[in-house]
């Protein structure tokens, strides 16, 4: 059976990135930045490597990157308060797209802030076990 393992995102600046995943939303920093010559930088964030966000800066010259028109978000769920989870990133200055709301069917707080790369980003409170 297959799993979802990763993703992986194309970055205009991997300091700031991994800046933003790491000391503003809480991820890890597990592997890089490596640096392979003439291809990319890598660095993997994440709680741990069951799944996690490849974030890839390219060397070769290109024009800054920009949301493809089926690039949808990203989604991770946090373990504490949405709601001071979301002060807190303001205090950060992170961007909050949508504040939290109840998501459609109810059943949890959602909000959504960008990352430095134009990058939605939906963070969920964790699924409560229905009875």
């Amino acid at each position: 059976m297959a799993r979802f393992l990763h993703t992986s995102i194309f970055v205009n600046d991997m300091d700031e990135s991994i800046d933003f995943y790491t000391k503003k939303l809480g991820l890890r920093l597990l592997d890089g930045p490596h640096h392979y010559p003439g291809n990319a930088d890598m660095a993997f964030v994440g709680n741990d490597w069951r799944s996690y966000i490849e974030l890839v800066y390219d060397l070769e010259e290109h024009p800054p990157y920009e949301i493809g028109n089926r690039y949808e978000h990203l989604a991770l769920e946090v373990d504490e308060d949405l709601r001071a989870y979301i002060d807190a990133l303001k205090s950060k200055g992170v961007r909050v797209l949508k504040d939290v709301y109840k998501s459609p069917s109810g059943t949890r707080a959602i909000a959504f802030v960008e990352d430095p790369n134009g990058i939605p980003i939906e963070l969920l409170e964790p699924r409560k076990e229905r009875n």
